[in-house]
């Protein structure tokens, strides 16, 4: 019986499971809010903040003539190097040291040839046992990383585009912020027919205020530039990554921007358990 075509799938699976770990932002297993793309801009009323500046204009004043200017001369002495940055060169040598290890098994394993006896079998049986504990090994030093950086995050946004529309053409999707920053990013033709197989693209990713505010969103494109632009409302959540997605799969120059699909949702600060991934044996 030639047993290399199964053995080949099994150690595969479990070479693909150890060098593409499981993404923290996964859509499916976080809770998606939908939220609504409007035509027109949300009117605020900045009445109350007026009135409250003009009722102690007299108070903020007299507050800013008591500011006085100081010189102080201070040393600044050298601290401790945090251990963290001594833990990640530790890190990627167990990576390096894994992947080393796990490609020469398959090698061998390609050199084998036929498996003869049972005795092979349990071999098989303990290399599987190996390329595991690697796994777990992965996944705690994923664990450690996600934990600093994912756990101590600032409050960022991401802005993703997916699907294909119905009509028209999208060449591109521009955010504007309410500072005033307006950020762009052109889809080519590759790209718009990967969105059409489920693909997703970054339209955006960096830091915003933690507080309720409307983001000014367009697509430009062949059919879209005179129904494709309208307004969102959100308010990101503080020290997480706020995902929004625009959905272009159900929508069309027709019914204009209010059309697309759009949601949102937290990434998770803690990694992804075996069971939850799905690498189990």
């Amino acid at each position: 019986m030639d047993l290399r075509p199964v053995c080949m799938r099994a150690a595969t699976a479990a070479l693909l499971v150890l060098l593409v770990p499981g993404a923290p932002a996964r859509a499916q297993d976080a809770t998606v809010t939908t939220v609504r793309i409007e035509r027109d801009r949300p009117q605020k009323d900045k009445i109350p903040t007026l009135r409250f500046l003009k009722a102690n204009r007299d108070f903020i004043r007299a507050r800013f003539d008591r500011l006085r200017q100081e010189s102080r001369e201070t040393a600044a002495g050298a601290g401790e190097l945090d251990p963290r940055f001594l833990l990640y060169r530790q890190l990627l040598s167990e990576v390096a040291a894994g992947k080393d290890s796990v490609q020469a098994d398959l090698d061998a394993r390609e050199r084998a040839g036929l498996f003869a006896s049972v005795g092979d079998l349990a071999a098989l049986e303990h290399e599987l046992d190996m390329m595991e504990r690697l796994l777990d090994a992965q996944r705690a030093r994923l664990g450690v990383l996600q934990k600093d950086f994912a756990g101590r995050q600032r409050t960022e946004l991401d802005v993703i585009v997916t699907g294909g529309p119905l009509a028209g053409r999208v060449d591109s999707v521009a955010v504007v912020f309410e500072d005033g920053t307006r950020i762009a990013t052109a889809i080519d033709s590759t790209q718009r027919a990967a969105m059409k197989h489920g693909a997703t693209f970054e339209v955006f990713h960096g830091l915003i205020e933690p507080r309720e505010q409307v983001l000014d969103v367009a697509i430009l494109g062949d059919g879209w530039s005179q129904t494709g632009h309208g307004f969102i409302t959100m308010e990101p959540a503080r020290d997480r990554i706020t995902f929004l997605k625009l959905d272009l799969s159900q929508s069309s120059p027709a019914r204009g921007i209010v059309s697309v699909i759009a949601g949102t949702w937290l990434l998770d600060p803690q990694p992804p358990t075996a069971e939850a991934s799905g690498n189990r044996p």
